[in-house]
């Protein structure tokens, strides 16, 4: 278990991910300090984010969203977020394993129930604020907002 203490945690914004049709905002949030400079690559997050998002957009989904990768202090996370309908978010959470050959392997956590650690919300919290203020407002979901949204992105500490 995490203890009950907080320590502001570094998101950094990467390049956006490209999966099965969909275009993902694509953040890495850093828990460990000397772990600060070492970013994925977008390859790497593109085939881990394909594992969680199998196949392309259903109906009433967007190709819009944005990932989460979280560098834990106790182990990695995926969070994997896709906008659907007018104004909700499907929402896929997954550990990160690494076998000794060094291979990743996304799993499930133990427990389902979990949406996000408080680091996690204040992106997610931004996410909702920039889809509601360059989608929803303006009504429509074309290249423009699209690209707005898009472009909208966060970096700093949470």
């Amino acid at each position: 278990m995490n203890p009950l203490a907080y320590a502001p945690r570094l998101v950094r914004t990467l390049p956006p991910v490209r999966v099965h049709g969909r275009v993902l905002k694509a953040y890495a949030m850093l828990a460990r300090p000397a772990e600060r400079d070492r970013l994925p690559s977008p390859a790497w997050l593109e085939e881990q984010a394909a594992t969680v998002l199998e196949g392309p957009a259903g109906p009433g989904d967007h190709e819009a969203g944005f990932l989460i990768l979280h560098a834990g202090m106790e182990r990695d996370y995926l969070l994997v977020s896709q906008w659907y309908d007018a104004d909700m978010l499907k929402h896929w959470v997954r550990g990160v394993e690494v076998d000794a050959e060094g291979r990743t392997t996304l799993v499930p956590l133990e427990q389902r129930q979990l949406v996000a650690c408080v680091w996690e919300l204040e992106v997610v919290a931004f996410e909702r604020d920039a889809w509601v203020t360059t989608v929803m407002l303006r009504g429509r979901l074309d290249r423009e907002t699209l690209d707005d949204y898009l472009a909208t992105t966060f970096e700093g500490w949470v």
